[in-house]
């Protein structure tokens, strides 16, 4: 066209009776009819030739496309720009809805906020696309086209739910039906169904989207929206049509509608880079630079003027020594755009910030191609002072970090088809089975994170906090109506954020977090647990606990009118699921969940009557007290709320002993009183706890016979030390000393009976009740048993390091133990 002989045309968008041009300075050209203003020109009649958009001079464009009667682009802002026909909302222009017609182009308000990359144009119906993935519809709704479940028209941009998580690269429309790709390779279809044209097998329409099954083993790269046909494109260049058939568009050698996705097979087994669709015919762009069409050629679309119910070859591609770049089919015409003779990824106006689906540098025909994730660690390394690079990198941490699907196929192990590197496998679609590893590359996790703090650039931090809001927020709202395996690995990548339990927007960032913590499911709740557990130390306790610790460090309130804020509530369900996830693998000592805030600012005699009296489940769905998470709290905070707790039930037995007392029960004493002898400590001691178990909670008075004096507590404390030296005492015989850990343990070869030993449990326990300072030491598996925990191998080493140590290293031993060392062991 020699029109464009001094430009450089990058992109095509064609509809019926219109065209848009794309120079690679950002500028647009117009053409066809402007019956409707959609030319945007100052001119009111049609336009033979391209006219420059003079309207958007001031704006960077960066994508474009065409329906019926109206236009929409995209700026390099994210902003949308659109004009001509109005009267069904398709111009997205809240302002416009009593007109039918804009002549001149508007940029629609509020969307710079959300970010475009993309627009597809149907008839009358718009789609765009953010950069971080979701797709927002406006316009004619019949047939359900905009995806709202419903058939009502819309006039601004409204968020289609149904695709919410999965990540949509690419956007397409027919006439009437819409289309979106995942960054899976799955094709989602809505809208008019009547010629089989959405692929689900039957001639329905769909209100909501719908996910092609019959393309669920197949890797998509791109999507086409025909008239009332479906092209697609898959990852071995293989072209699959669908939909009405009457002039031959579906390539599939009939003039019927096909209801499902077929393969369109080409001349000797041509493989095909990109295809493109007008309303009644098809055309095809092969690996070896040929051209192939078919349906209808009445106007001479496809060089020939029948219809063509097969592929046939139109071009070679080469003209006068120049090499095809892209195809694009309209309405009832079709372009080949050929390689310029200048070279334009130097002195294009148009950034590869948003731009992510371009290879080598090159625009071409980028926008008919998906969108890719960009890859966040080869762009943050050697950024230095460069301004355009930071721009860039703002983009993409705000496009990764605020998409459910991106942020997680950017941090995964397995290389993706839909970043730089070429992975045509199906692998990124897999999800793990459950309580298997979480696929996530937490180093890559880490050193993205690392790098992004060492660029030091306030706009850059700013954007990467607001984006982990936008996009925990998104969660929080869609979690309980979609499958967790959308959104479940996007908790454990921000959880891994410096941000979390730092002031300012960390804290932000940190309340949305815990707030979807705290709403998990209870299998969620497991799956998560058990992924939190497989994480390396220094991130999970450096990272997760500590985080989660400053966070309620910060906090100014731990109780508000009697009860936990939602944020505290929040932090603490996320703090137990890591407790939790510790008891499965020891990263941390129980010390490292201490909150020296909580234990020293709370009142514990309040929390404990909350806890004794509320009801309450153990997976923490209802946090009414911080009773209910003892893991935060300090041994000198437990040992009050024993003391407490002890107080009040001797307080409820003698008041009850002083009653039966009065009724004329003489043996009712609110005291459980101890007459023993100095040197009969133990036996007088085991024989007077004999009584009934509700006597070992009443306040304990000991004499001493012979010893004048009132117990106030000394008498008490000197008992129990005299009789744990003596009930200890290795010559006693019902304990042994390990010398080499200095811990007391059981003796196997004792001649009491049982009734002794838990007769000597009550004495230990009665120590306590009795806020009594007990110098006993047995290891730590006692008290694991006292908790019904069940011991392990490596508990034996607090008892005897050197007999634990040796049967580890016959666990470990790879060799035949039986016969190198005479021995078969099992531990149970």
């Amino acid at each position: 066209m020699e029109a464009f002989s001094k430009k450089d045309i990058i992109h095509i968008a064609a509809s019926d009776f219109h065209t848009a041009f794309l120079t690679s300075e950002g500028e647009i050209y117009t053409t066809g009819s402007n019956e409707s203003g959609q030319l945007g020109t100052n001119l009111a009649e049609n336009s033979f030739f391209p006219e420059p958009v003079a309207a958007l001079d001031t704006q960077i464009i960066i994508h474009v496309d065409c329906g019926q009667g109206h236009t929409v682009a995209v700026t390099d802002a994210g902003a949308l720009a659109s004009w001509g026909a109005a009267e069904f909302g398709q111009l997205g222009q809240r302002e416009a809805v009593d007109v039918l017609t804009v002549a001149h182009p508007r940029i629609l308000k509020g969307s710079r906020e959300l970010h475009f990359v993309r627009v597809a144009c149907g008839s009358s119906h718009t789609l765009a696309l953010t950069g971080s993935g979701s797709v927002y519809s406006f316009g004619q709704g019949v047939f359900g086209a905009l995806g709202h479940g419903n058939t009502e028209s819309c006039s601004t941009p409204v968020l289609i739910d149904g695709l919410w998580g999965f990540g949509v690269v690419q956007i397409a429309c027919g006439e009437n039906h819409s289309l979106a790709l995942s960054v899976d390779g799955q094709v989602f279809s809505w809208g008019w169904g009547k010629y089989g044209q959405l692929g689900h097998g039957s001639s329905n329409n769909e209100h909501n989207p719908l996910q092609v099954k019959a393309l669920a083993d197949q890797m998509i790269i791109q999507i086409v929206g025909g008239g009332d046909h479906t092209l697609a494109l898959n990852n071995e260049k293989q072209v699959l049509a669908w939909g009405r058939g009457h002039w031959g568009q579906t390539g599939l050698g009939t003039l019927s509608d096909v209801h499902t996705p077929t393969q369109v097979h080409l001349p000797e087994g041509e493989l095909v880079i990109q295809a493109s669709a007008g309303v009644r015919h098809s055309v095809v762009f092969t690996e070896s630079g040929k051209i192939f069409g078919w349906g209808d050629g009445e106007q001479g679309q496809l060089g020939r003027e029948k219809v063509q119910v097969s592929p046939f070859l139109i071009s070679d591609a080469n003209m006068n020594g120049l090499t095809a770049s892209y195809i694009v089919a309209g309405g009832e015409h079709t372009f080949i755009v050929f390689q310029p003779c200048i070279k334009s990824s130097q002195d294009s106006m148009i950034s590869e910030e948003r731009l992510f689906s371009i290879q080598n540098g090159d625009l071409h025909g980028d926008g008919l191609r998906h969108v890719r994730v960009p890859e966040l660690p080869s762009m943050l390394e050697g950024t230095g002072d460069n301004t355009k690079r930071l721009h860039s990198i703002g983009h993409a941490i705000e496009d990764i970090f605020s998409s459910i699907r991106f942020i997680v196929i950017a941090f995964k192990h397995q290389p993706s088809f839909w970043l730089n590197h070429m992975d045509t496998s199906n692998s990124s679609r897999k999800e793990y089975s459950d309580f298997g590893d979480h696929g996530l590359d937490v180093k890559s996790i880490r050193n993205v994170y690392q790098r992004i703090l060492e660029l030091r650039n306030p706009e850059i931090l700013k954007k990467l906090g607001d984006s982990l809001i936008r996009l925990f927020m998104s969660i929080e709202k869609h979690m309980q109506n979609v499958p967790h395996s959308r959104w479940i690995r996007a908790l454990l990548i921000g959880l891994q954020c410096p941000f979390v339990g730092e002031k300012g927007i960390g804290d932000m960032v940190s309340t949305r977090i815990f707030s979807v913590f705290s709403k998990l499911t209870f299998l969620d709740g497991r799956k998560i647990t058990f992924w939190l557990s497989t994480y390396p130390r220094d991130i999970f306790g450096g990272r997760f606990v500590r985080g989660v610790l400053r966070y309620l460090s910060n906090r100014k309130e731990f109780t508000r009118s009697g009860s936990i804020p939602h944020d505290v509530a929040a932090a603490l369900k996320t703090l137990w699921y890591l407790y939790e996830a510790n008891k499965m693998e020891p990263h941390l000592l129980y010390s490292e969940f201490y909150s020296k805030e909580i234990s020293e600012s709370v009142d514990l005699l309040e929390e404990y009557l909350k806890w004794s009296h509320a009801k309450y489940d153990k997976d923490l769905n209802t946090l009414v007290s911080f009773c209910q998470v003892p893991f935060i709290l300090s041994p000198q905070a437990k040992s009050k709320i024993l003391q407490v707790e002890a107080e009040m039930i001797k307080n409820q037995v003698v008041q009850a002993s002083i009653l039966q007392h009065l009724s004329g029960n003489l043996f009712a004493f609110p005291f459980l009183v101890l007459r023993v002898r100095r040197d009969h400590l133990i036996q007088d001691t085991l024989v007077q706890l004999n009584v009934e178990r509700i006597d070992y909670l009443k306040p304990l008075k000991v004499i001493f016979e012979g010893e004048e004096g009132i117990d106030q507590g000394g008498v008490t404390k000197e008992f129990f030390q005299l009789l744990c030296r003596e009930l200890f005492n290795v010559d006693y015989g019902m304990f042994t000393y390990e010398e080499e850990t200095r811990n007391f343990w059981f003796n196997p070869n004792s001649m009491e009976s049982e009734e002794t030993f838990e007769l000597v449990g009550i004495i230990l326990g009665l120590g306590i009740y009795n806020n009594v300072i007990l110098d006993v030491h047995l290891p730590l598996v006692v008290y694991k048993k006292v908790l019904n925990i069940k011991p392990l191998l490596h508990d034996l080493n607090d008892l005897q390091p050197q007999l634990g140590k040796s049967l580890q290293q016959l666990l470990d031993y790879e060799g035949d133990v039986e016969e190198t060392f005479s021995l078969t062991f099992q531990v149970h």
